[in-house]
């Protein structure tokens, strides 16, 4: 089911929020196996989520997949949050599948989850028709009465179409860096995966990760798995690790109010000049040049004080 929500200030996302799920749906009922949920969450404003400790922030249009219903923190400190909740349920085995599935086995692991553990992607600016209005017509699908099984199909159908849409050209769209692939068993999965459990490792543990430590929690020699790293990011191990620490700088500068010297510290740089350094190679600007044009918060209370 769709709802809409209006944050305005801190507030929790319950599994009552994500009202498509009924008690039944989580039971262990003989049609449990056949049946999957996936939810998402649509922002239409700038909002700042935490997901298993995991901070995101999100622009408007972003959407986060989520699959699982456990609780999740919305932090807000400026204007009211507008966000959109859907609940989606689809049924396996179906002529949707390879369609949703797609050629993106993230998507595909995701959903294998389960219930009760919570795993999300992030795509970021969807900003075209399409998705807007899929979404659209799942909304207005379920002001129905999806008892009717007319009705319960196209809404069903929609949401495979929607997939499919997020599935269209999903390497531009999905952010890795902000998506949550917890994990340590990368061995037999897809590439896709590997990089989501490396990244979401890599980000927990920004400030202090090393090559031969991050090798041993994934079980790799140290030799082996940079090769791994490059294989799957085209780039070293050292160049991704600063990647993933340019973007979460990026993010906390243009989403919250912390001080710079504060930012590098907890991106692990040992004093402000190597972090500058080491931003404006990779940005092509200084930090601060990067809050003044990207800070919205700033720029939001610049407004309110005139």
């Amino acid at each position: 089911m769709a709802s809409i929500k209006t944050v305005n200030s801190n507030y929790q996302l319950k599994e009552s929020d994500f009202i498509g799920l009924r008690r039944n749906d989580l039971s262990s009922s003989p049609n449990c196996s056949s049946e999957f949920h996936i939810r998402f969450i649509v922002s239409h404003d700038f909002a700042e989520l935490t997901l298993v400790g995991k901070y995101v922030a999100l622009s408007p249009d972003d959407i986060v997949m989520v699959s699982s219903a456990q609780p999740i923190n919305i932090i807000n400190r400026g204007a009211p949050v507008k966000l959109s909740v859907f609940s989606e349920r689809l049924h396996a085995p179906t002529p949707l599948n390879l369609v949703v599935v797609g050629d993106n086995p993230m998507v595909h692991d995701l959903m294998n989850a389960g219930e009760r553990t919570l795993r999300f992607i992030v795509y970021r600016q969807l900003r075209n028709q399409i998705t807007q209005r899929y979404f659209d017509l799942l909304t207005e699908l379920e002001r129905q009465d999806l008892q009717d099984v007319f009705i319960d199909y196209q809404r069903e159908m929609t949401v495979g179409l929607l997939m499919t849409e997020l599935l269209r050209h999903h390497e531009e769209r999905i952010s890795i860096t902000d998506s949550y692939f917890p994990g340590k068993n990368i061995r037999h999965v897809n590439a896709d995966t590997q990089s989501g459990m490396i990244f979401t490792y890599l980000v927990a543990h920004n400030a202090d990760a090393t090559l031969k430590e991050t090798a041993c929690y994934f079980g790799y020699d140290k030799n082996y798995f940079s090769r791994l790293c490059r294989r799957l990011f085209n780039k070293s191990f050292s160049e991704q690790l600063t990647f993933i620490r340019i973007e979460l700088a990026k993010r906390m500068l243009a989403f919250s109010n912390k001080r710079i010297e504060q930012i590098a510290a907890e991106l692990g740089y040992k004093n402000n000049s190597s972090f500058f350094t080491a931003f404006k190679r990779e940005v092509a600007i200084t930090p601060n040049d990067y809050r003044e044009q990207h800070g919205y918060r700033l720029a939001h209370q610049h407004i309110n004080d005139n």
